[in-house]
Order: structure tokens, then sequence, then C-alpha cells
């Protein structure tokens, strides 16, 4: 049967992880070994982003013998390559979420998904990591209809007690620099950070903490042994009584099923160099980082040093050509007229794990087995969260963390077609945004 998924890492020099804004600017990568021997742990965690790194920390920090084990590095994956916004918040509005997962669920993962940037910022705090966090995010209306949307959005969300604000065009284009939107929403305790120190910066602490980090050790096989379980990578195996999957948009067939419950779509971003100080006092001269609410998200930010950084959904490929960059850069000038003359050296991507109804998984596998993926777009604040919760779950009697409901294991049907679908959703998507 044809099989039209992508590879889970791609071969060398068809990947842009080294050729990002984020690697070039990041602070130093630890030096962890690969798995060359048998090992054994209380807890395996597998894949080293910020599902897996916030794991460890709780677990190590609790006293738990933890072991992490990443394909790459940590960061290599989406946490390394996300824009770095920080959004405590789902894709569903407040009142949906009563909807979709109950009254009672409901109002615990309301209060949770609220607390996710806090989640972040904390970490950051507590550990001294040094990954440029910055304060404020923009949610901008394309047009009148989304500006509506997000009047009940704002009133929502104060009406759960949330540090929002409703914005006109004037005050928009006083904190973004441009007069391309017609209104918005600011999230005061929303955020940004650089997104790969942040998880180099998660992995420190972890080690600090105790756990054992291992680069270059990919699982390639997971299976029952005695009361626990026994990974095995290319050289050595861990046993372990429980296992954390924290693979994400990076899943590989380790669990059957798991890779087919999320669809990994590529977001693309490009950046400029730093802005000269006349370009960078126009352009999101007091709030610097917003997205837009059109179907095909276009978000952007500046960093610590003023350089420019605009994303949205990309090609199916982790190297994004100049041709694939152009309708970015038409974008980034759109909103900024005085980008005009501004180049993009930078251009990269990585996947998203979507899932089909928008909400990220919580999943207990099998006695001792739990997986946390699916962040639709929110992973920062989600994912670090999401590993609190995979954590308390490996903890008896853990205390002060959120709920977060389990769901089954459910594959998406005809998931190997997936390209198709998604490409055909993408140019309905690029029409409907084009003519709303």
């Amino acid at each position: 049967m044809l099989n039209i998924n992508p590879p889970v890492f791609e071969p060398p020099g068809k990947d842009s992880f080294e050729s990002s804004l984020w690697h070039e600017t990041a602070i130093s990568a630890q030096p962890y070994p690969r798995l060359e021997k048998a090992e054994t742990a209380d807890t395996l965690i597998i894949g080293a982003g910020y599902t897996g790194l916030s794991a460890a920390i709780e677990l190590a920090g609790s006293g738990v013998d933890a072991i992490v084990l990443d394909a790459r590095e940590p960061g290599f994956g989406a946490s390394g390559r996300n824009g770095g916004q920080v959004i405590p918040a789902f894709k569903y509005d407040p009142d949906q979420i009563g909807k979709v997962f109950g009254e009672s669920d409901g109002r615990a993962v309301l209060d949770m998904v609220s607390r996710t940037a806090d989640a972040v910022f904390d970490l950051v705090r507590r550990f001294d990591i040094a990954c440029e966090p910055t304060s404020g995010w923009i949610q901008a209306a394309h047009n009148q209809r989304s500006a509506d949307m997000l009047a009940s959005r704002c009133e929502q969300w104060r009406a759960r007690g949330a540090p929002v604000d409703m914005l006109d065009a004037a005050q928009i284009k006083r904190l973004l620099g441009t007069d391309a939107y017609a209104a918005g929403v600011l999230f005061r305790h929303a955020g940004t950070v650089q997104p790969l120190s942040y998880a180099r910066g998660l992995a420190a602490a972890a080690q600090s903490l105790g756990a054992r980090i291992y680069n270059y050790s990919p699982v390639v096989k997971l299976e029952r042994n005695g009361q626990g379980w026994r990974a095995a990578t290319e050289s050595a195996t861990v046993d372990a009584a429980r296992v954390v999957i924290a693979t994400n948009g990076y899943t590989t067939p380790i669990w059957p099923g798991l890779r087919e419950s999320i669809v990994p779509v590529y977001s693309m971003q490009i950046a400029t160099d730093p802005l000269p100080e006349p370009i960078a006092r126009e352009v999101m001269p007091v709030v610097r980082s917003m997205a837009d609410t059109r179907r095909l998200v276009c978000y952007a930010r500046k960093d610590g040093a003023d350089r420019f950084i605009i994303g949205m959904r990309g090609p199916f490929k982790a190297r994004p050509s100049e041709e694939d960059a152009r309708g970015l850069v038409a974008a980034a000038r759109a909103l900024y007229p005085a980008l005009q003359g501004m180049a993009f050296p930078y251009r990269w991507a990585g996947r998203v794990a979507m899932t089909a109804d928008h909400i990220p998984h919580l999943h207990r596998l099998a006695p001792g087995v739990v997986a946390g993926l699916g962040y639709n777009g929110r992973g920062v604040g989600m994912a670090t969260m999401m590993g609190r919760i995979l954590a308390a779950a490996c903890i008896d009697g853990a205390q002060g963390v959120p709920a977060y409901p389990c769901t089954p294991l459910k594959p998406i049907p005809f998931h190997m077609f997936y390209r198709v679908g998604v490409q055909a959703m993408v140019t309905y998507y690029r029409m409907l945004d084009r003519y709303s």
C-alpha cells in the first residue's frame, strides 16, 4: 500500500533546525551523552521537548529516578522551532470548553488552560532560564466579523477573571504599529520566549535535579518486560516501571495507533536581522507578539534584538525554499511597509501536531504508560503544563497539579492520506480567508 507519510526525521541537509534564527541565537546546549549501555529507571520519558522536559523536572524534583531519551537533542522538534508565543488559551472559547468537556471537567480544563502561561514563566524564574521572556500577546481581527467574535471571546475570558482587554483599531495601531486590523484582544498574561533557549534551559534544569538525559538515542521498540517496560534504542535498552511518551508531532510507530491519532503539519517562519532603530520603533513598538484570526493563521513577533519574525502554515517539508517563503515576505511587508527594504535571511519549519477535535489529548495507553500530545498551535504553554500532568500520573498521591481528562486512543480514519486532506483543507481555507 502507498505510504505518503513524511519521514519522522529529515535526512541530513534537508532539515532547517540548524539554519533557524532560534538555533543561531539560543543559549548553548549542554553536552548530553548517547545511550550506550543498559540502564534502569523508575520512569522513562521518550522525547526531550517541552512536554518531556517539564515532566522530567516534576519527577526528578519529587525524587523520582527519571531517564529522558531523545532521537536528536532537547528542543530539536517543534519545541525548538515554534514561534515562542506563550498563549494561555485553547482554540475553543471558554463557553465552548464547558460544552466540549462537560460542566465539571470543563471548569477544571478552563482553570488549567488559564494557568499555562504562568507555568512557563514560573519555570523561567525558578531556574533562571535566559530565554528573553516578554509579556503581552494580541489576537488581531482581520475583518469586522472577526472583531465581533473577539469581543465575545474577550467578555468570556473577563467573566472568568482573565487579564484581557478589548482593543479598537486605534489602540492596535499604537501597540502593534500597523493599521491592518479592525480590533483585537490583548492577553496581558501571555507573552513570548526564545523557544530553543527555553527548551535547553528546561533540559539543564531537569539534569540539575537528577534526571538523566540522552541525545541521539531514538527508541525503536517499546515492549513489556515483566511488571515494567523495556525501551530499546539502536545501541542499548532502558528498563522502567513507567513510561511517558512525549513525542507530539515527531511521534514514531513505537506505540500502535499513537502516530495515527494526530496530523503533523508544518509551520514555516522567516526572520530579519536586527531592525535599524527607526524601523524597530515602527514595528511592534509596544506589544511584541501577535496572531491574526484568519483560518490559516499568520503570527508575528520581535525578539530581544529587534529581529522581526513572521510565520504561518508551510509546505510539507522541513527546509522551506526561498520560493516557499515569498508569501510570508509579502505578508510581512503588507503589515509593515517599513520592512520593504529589509531582507529575511532566516527561514525554517517544524511540525505542529493537530488533533481531529482541536483539543490536546492525554492517554493512559496501558498500565504504567501515559502519553500527551496534539497541542494545535498552543504548544509552549500547553506542552509545559501537560508535562506536569503526565508526571503527576506517574506519582502516587501527587498534589497541586491541574486535572485533565483522559481520552481513549482513537486513530484518525484513513490517516495515511492525511497530506491529501490537509492540502485540500489549506486550499479551501485560503479561499475563505481571501474572500471573507
